[in-house]
């Protein structure tokens, strides 16, 4: 006798929390399955999947669901990594890690027009706080 196919809800979880951290990073599928390492024909087929679940139609070939005008996100994720390095002045860095794998290690009482340019020149378009 067949045997009858079941849903995994883990792995129903997994591809939500993965579709929804996609559409947050502003990056292509292409660039977020390079940098999480996933297959861009398993992402594309749990967005259709979790869509018809949901009862949301997703056509064929549909540009990703998010909108253009935030597509570059004008702040980017930043982990705060505490150093276990003895040496006193290691602790006052600011560690960013940006989506794209590049890491910074940024000092305390760091330039932050410097910091800005670099970040537009990483592809990260991140404008100068206002004060």
């Amino acid at each position: 006798m067949g045997r009858k196919w079941r849903r995994d809800p883990a792995k129903e979880r997994f591809w939500r929390r993965t579709l929804q951290e996609w559409r947050r990073s502003g990056l292509s599928v292409r660039e977020f399955c390079d940098w999480q390492s996933l297959s861009e024909a398993s992402l594309y087929a749990w967005r259709r999947e979790l869509a018809k679940r949901d009862g949301e139609a997703v056509p064929r070939g549909a540009p990703p669901a998010r909108n253009r005008s935030t597509a570059r996100s004008p702040f980017v994720p930043v982990h705060v990594v505490a150093d276990a390095a003895s040496d006193s002045r290691a602790s006052d860095l600011l560690e960013l890690h940006l989506p794209t794998g590049v890491r910074l290690r940024v000092p305390s009482g760091f330039d932050r027009q410097t910091l800005t340019d670099v970040l537009n020149a990483l592809g990260h378009g991140v404008e100068a706080p206002r004060c």
